[in-house]
């Protein structure tokens, strides 16, 4: 654990550039993603609004190469029709309850990775499914970006309970 504590020190102490490209990178990671990348950002204190554009823009990026595989697979897959798999009748219905824009606005709690594949898999198109993802994508990054921001400056105001003091 001691060589993620050096890490961490390190990166805070590192160029401005590197410390960019370490939120883009964890960005980019499915399940860590913008709403993981976003928090560490502005904890470290770097300027929030480039932590929000900058995870927000890796997140979009890696999920749209992600929806433009999928899709390209499915139509590979789709003439090989398996109804009775649990999985798909699983992810069909949440589908079917949810839609396309509810399971993108989800990405948080599941990850858009894979609210992306259970959309393209239930045959959404991925021009659809890529416009969806962008705007839950926005409107995540922004608010989770705005609440950090507010809520890690309200610490300085409030020391007894800031952690990191």
């Amino acid at each position: 654990m001691e060589w993620f504590q050096e890490l961490l020190i390190n990166l805070m102490e590192a160029d401005r550039w590197i410390q960019y490209l370490s939120v883009f990178i964890t960005s980019i990671i499915p399940f860590f993603e913008s709403y993981v990348a976003i928090p560490i950002g502005i904890v470290f204190g770097f300027p929030s609004v480039q932590v929000v554009i900058i995870a927000a823009i890796a997140n979009w990026l890696s999920v749209m190469v992600f929806i433009w595989l999928i899709s390209g697979l499915r139509k590979k897959i789709v003439k090989n029709k398996d109804t009775g798999n649990k999985r798909k009748n699983r992810a069909q219905k949440i589908f079917n309850k949810y839609g396309v824009a509810g399971l993108s606005f989800a990405g948080p709690i599941i990850c858009y990775h894979v609210c992306a594949a259970i959309s393209i898999a239930s045959g959404a198109k991925k021009a659809y499914v890529s416009v969806w993802q962008a705007i839950a994508i926005t409107t995540w990054s922004v608010a989770l970006g705005v609440a950090f921001h507010y809520g890690v400056n309200l610490l300085e105001y409030l020391p007894n309970l800031n952690p990191f003091s």
